[in-house]
């Protein structure tokens, strides 16, 4: 029996922590891809036709087709929607862990959880507890 509710493989756990500490970078690198995606507004003057080989061709149509199939923007929404999911359960005090810990780097597992007002051991029951139901979320564990 371990002492945690999660027992994540230490692969898996690296996994989770690696996501969740770049979660903001992806929101941003993800939006910034797809924006990339999208072709400029202005108007395109050619000579050419709209048509190739008889078919009709729908920019639109093709750019949310690439979206919609594209592995990366798959398996990073999933990753975001999962761990946006996850934060949005979470109380205060396991918010302020996972910024002091993840997004700002500025304290490991203990200082920040006492940091916050948690024992050391306490600190470490949360953090895993959090990145269970993230790895929960993300389908990498069942319960």
């Amino acid at each position: 029996m371990s002492k945690y509710k999660f027992d994540l493989v230490p692969e898996v756990k690296n996994i989770i922590e690696w996501q969740l500490e770049h979660y903001h970078e992806y929101k941003k690198q993800l939006e910034q891809y797809k924006n990339d995606m999208i072709p400029s507004p202005t108007a395109s003057y050619s000579l050419a036709g709209g048509t190739s080989g008889g078919s009709t061709s729908n920019p639109t149509e093709n750019i949310g087709l690439r979206m919609a199939t594209n592995q990366y923007i798959l398996f990073t929404e999933q990753s975001i929607r999962a761990i946006t999911r996850t934060l949005e359960r979470l109380d205060k005090t396991d918010l302020d862990l996972i910024d002091l810990v993840y997004w700002k780097r500025g304290y490991n597992i203990s200082g920040a959880g006492l940091k916050v007002g948690l024992s050391v051991s306490k600190s470490y029951q949360h953090i895993n507890t959090i990145l269970g139901l993230i790895a929960l979320e993300m389908g990498y564990v069942n319960i």
